[in-house]
């Protein structure tokens, strides 16, 4: 239970005591009051019904003259009823409980005096209600209750006892003046020592409040998930990191077993026990939460012990690590890219200049009008893998060293209706069927590297439906998302496996037997080169869904500042 909602002596909750205003402990203590008043008019109720009523039942069943005699003690049990009522109605408006006490306490000494003076007076056998009600007023009012009691039985007692008929012997006055005023000091005395535990009470338990809820706002603020499970590997807690992480809600999941809801915190070998029961060992695993989201997560699980060793249950901290390895996947990216493009910086003045002159000699070679058929075609396929070995150098030096884009503000829909278009012409194009979905989306962007990355993703797209050997649609939509200007090119081809999507955008990764490896790796590193991303959604058989977001273009009046 969360410490605002902890009751503390008095029945009120601290959280209560707070926002009623006033001094919480004199709020206590009134409350403390009421609740004292509203036990003690049942107890009253059940001591008249028992002791009066029992007494009256007795006399009904005997001769009809002492019935008689006994009318006033019906009369009394009614008119204690009555009072009993009257007193659980104002305590129901939650006013006046210091004057429903008083009243109270000379509603028994009266009740008490009633009695005693319709059994026999000084020789009543009821003369012990004398102390219930001595009792019941330092219950109410501590010790000077237990004063108020004593002095009002006193002179209700003296007065039915010294009535001059039946005048009592001053030994029995005496005594019973006397067990009046012990049990008042009795009484006053274990009634404050009461109140003066309950105020330490009350004080501990405010400390021991402000403590859990300390504790409770540590342990919901963190921004790791922690989960606690029992003995038995059932789930007990969940902090606020743990449900967000796991899109799972504690009230929904407490006492499942942590196997069947979080499998990666149960133990590694398989049975119904929590990690935590082979010991603290950090994890990393692949989780996927409550969403859908497949996420990483780094987790520690260790034992819970209680003061004297004994094993409580266990706890699980994790945290979600997926942005963090992504992060750490793009750094390591980045490196070999540097690494490539130094490579490829020295490469480029290598290998072009001694083909240049190759490809200069063969033309001079196959212009001769000596060569044999057979040589001029060998000559044919050597002018043409040079040119094909051209063409990749040149894409090989454009992604390792591409211009810096030029930023102006475009509209990704016109772009991409531009590129369609023309990629609806194109032969590698047969076989596909592009749907648009385009939405004005202002840019600042390059809009020929833009174009670029368009027709790469497009053909990528297309090739991948060829390779799966039958036609169908590429989908290209594009539009807004808060501060960026997106677009997307979507195949229903046979996707992407698992184990290739972290390697899409690595330079000479290919799935394609005539593949270079660089489309999609120029693809990135111009996207990147434009403070943007791509992401890349697919589902082995069900196709694959590219998203590039870049930068929106600002609006024309900062434009024009």
């Amino acid at each position: 239970m969360p410490a605002s909602e902890r009751r503390m002596d008095g029945g009120v909750t601290a959280a209560e005591s707070a926002t009623r205003g006033g001094d919480p402990s004199a709020r206590l203590r009134r409350d403390g009051l009421h609740r004292k008043l509203v036990w003690l008019t049942f107890f009253r109720i059940v001591t008249v019904t028992v002791l009066l009523g029992g007494t009256a039942t007795v006399t009904w069943a005997a001769d009809p003259g002492l019935r008689r005699a006994a009318a006033p003690l019906y009369a009394l049990v009614g008119l204690t009823y009555l009072a009993s009522l009257g007193f659980a109605l104002l305590l129901r408006t939650g006013r006046g409980d210091g004057f429903v006490a008083v009243g109270q306490i000379l509603t028994d000494a009266g009740v008490a005096a009633a009695v005693v003076a319709l059994t026999g007076r000084a020789d009543s056998v009821f003369v012990f209600m004398f102390s219930i009600a001595i009792v019941n007023a330092s219950i109410l009012l501590f010790r000077r209750g237990a004063l108020l009691g004593l002095a009002l039985s006193a002179a209700g007692y003296l007065v039915v006892a010294l009535e001059p008929a039946t005048a009592p012997r001053a030994g029995i006055l005496v005594a019973h003046l006397g067990a009046f005023a012990a049990t008042a000091a009795l009484a006053g005395y274990l009634a404050e020592q009461l109140r003066r535990t309950g105020a330490r009470l009350e004080e501990r338990e405010g400390d021991l409040a402000a403590i859990t809820a300390l504790h409770e706002a540590v342990v919901h603020s963190v921004s790791s998930g922690i989960v606690t499970l029992d003995i038995g590997g059932r789930i007990t807690f969940l902090n606020r990191a743990a449900e967000e992480i796991t899109g799972l809600r504690l009230r929904d999941v407490a006492g499942l077993p942590v196997a069947s809801i979080l499998p990666p915190f149960a133990a590694a070998d398989g049975r119904e026990q929590p990690r935590a029961s082979i010991g603290p060992a950090r994890e990393e695993t692949r989780f996927t939460n409550a969403r859908g989201d497949v996420l990483r997560v780094g987790f520690t699980a260790f034992p819970l012990a209680g003061g004297g060793g004994e094993r409580l249950g266990s706890a699980v901290i994790f945290q979600d690590l997926t942005r963090l390895r992504e992060m750490e996947d793009a750094v390591r990216r980045n490196e070999r890219l540097a690494d490539v493009g130094r490579l490829a910086a020295g490469l480029a003045h290598e290998i072009r200049n001694p083909l240049a002159s190759m490809s200069g000699c063969v033309e001079l070679l196959r212009s001769g009008d000596a060569l044999r058929p057979d040589e001029r075609r060998l000559m044919d396929i050597v002018l043409r893998e040079a040119s094909r070995l051209e063409a990749l150098v040149e894409r090989f030096l454009a992604y390792s060293r591409p211009p810096e884009p030029r930023r102006v503000p475009t509209d990704l829909a016109a772009v991409l209706r531009e590129v369609c278009e023309v990629f609806a012409r194109d032969p590698g194009a047969a076989n596909v069927r592009v749907e648009r979905a385009l939405a004005h989306a202002p840019a600042a962007c390059d809009p020929d590297q833009l174009r670029q990355v368009a027709w790469n993703l497009l053909l990528n797209a297309a090739q991948a439906l060829g390779a799966a050997g039958r036609s169908g649609v590429v989908r290209v939509a594009s539009g807004l998302a808060g501060e960026r200007a997106w677009f997307s090119v979507e195949d229903d081809g046979p996707g992407v496996a698992p184990g290739d999507r972290e390697k899409l955008f690595t330079p000479f990764f290919t799935t394609k037997p005539n593949g270079t490896g660089l489309g999609l790796a120029t693809v990135h590193r111009i996207v990147e080169a434009h403070g943007g991303r791509i992401a890349v959604e697919s589902e082995p058989g069900r196709g694959a869904r590219f998203v590039v977001e870049v930068p929106l273009a600002p609006p024309p009046a900062a434009q024009a500042r």
